[in-house]
């Protein structure tokens, strides 16, 4: 394993304050998380980030010794911090590990990154934008985050919408400005103020990857903050591990492990009294569903079934080790 916690001059970066006329310093740490990337889709994503941020955070989850720094992030034009546990401490170890640093290093927001998303070049200036306008506006602002493209099909996904037993994706059109409400932002790609995570907390561990986002993000409206997607802000970013087909319709599809964790962590924040109570009853109509979808979709359906089944009672009983086929 190895660290590499270099030192290069920070650009300063400079957010409008219409209140004092001045302009005040944001200072931005990206924290992006590792797991077994795609070296074309790595160099994409420090390439896309490299004049925007002051600092980049990568704690590498890829199991295995003697990981080293990516070639992308290597001769990435700011300082970058890179660890390598040689295992997987799961998405929310990661990103609380990465924030931690960041907060103690004094960094006014964090921008948290998935390996396979990319960022316009202008996203940062976009996003701190719209986080400003809506302050000035007198939102209580939890996190800001861009409108995103399935690289998959190209699907522009709205805002989300849990309401009366379902969830929804409220479309934003193309010609929109001002930022969208949304329940909640897909971890990628959302800036929050390091104040913010202060008050709210960080990421839940034991979440392990599936949920964290949202679970985060209704902690955050239980305390009055609310969750923008800033529309002139595009980021693609891949759903899924593949896609599949059933009466007409398509399904993002996941690995076992992948299905496991959105079944467990569903059923055992169903306990969670700041999870929306309409989020928690779209949750008893989607799981049932989703479990009969992904397993008939799945190349090993018995098994795919049964793990899930697995999840559920896991879920229930509250234990929430790491996912094995067992």
């Amino acid at each position: 394993m190895q660290s590499d916690d270099r030192y290069i001059a920070e650009a300063e970066m400079t957010v409008p304050d219409k209140w004092s006329g001045e302009s005040r310093r944001a200072s931005i740490a990206a924290v992006i998380v590792l797991y077994q990337p795609e070296t074309h889709l790595l160099t994409r994503l420090a390439d896309s980030i490299a004049w925007q941020v002051d600092k980049v955070f990568v704690i590498d989850n890829t199991p295995g010794e003697g990981r080293r720094m990516p070639a992308g992030f290597a001769r990435c034009s700011r300082p970058v911090f890179y660890r390598a546990y040689g295992f997987n401490k799961g998405l929310a170890s990661g990103q609380n590990a990465g924030i931690q640093r960041a907060i103690r290093e004094g960094y006014t927001h964090v921008l948290l990154l998935d390996q396979d998303s990319g960022l316009p070049d202008t996203a940062l200036g976009g996003l701190l934008a719209a986080e400003q306008a809506l302050l000035q506006a007198g939102r209580r602002v939890a996190a800001v985050g861009p409108l995103f493209i399935d690289e998959k099909n190209g699907r522009r996904c709205g805002a989300v919408r849990h309401s009366w037993l379902h969830m929804r994706w409220s479309p934003i059109p193309d010609s929109a400005t001002e930022p969208v409400e949304t329940d909640y932002l897909i971890a990628s790609g959302s800036l929050i103020r390091t104040s913010i995570l202060k008050k709210v907390g960080l990421m839940r561990d034991e979440l392990f990857i599936d949920w964290v986002d949202a679970e985060w993000a209704y902690r955050a409206r239980s305390l009055g903050y609310l969750s923008y997607i800033a529309p002139t802000v595009v980021m693609r970013h891949s759903v899924g591990d593949s896609t599949g087909y059933l009466f007409g319709k398509e399904f993002n599809l996941h690995s076992p492990a992948r299905n496991y964790y959105i079944v467990r962590n569903a059923i055992y924040l169903l306990r969670e009294p700041r999870m929306s109570w309409r989020w928690r009853l779209t949750m008893l109509i989607y799981v049932p569903k989703y479990i009969l979808v992904h397993a008939w979709l799945s190349k090993k359906r018995w098994s795919s079934f049964t793990q899930m089944l697995r999840a559920i009672r896991e879920g229930v009983a509250g234990i929430m080790r790491p996912f094995s086929e067992r």
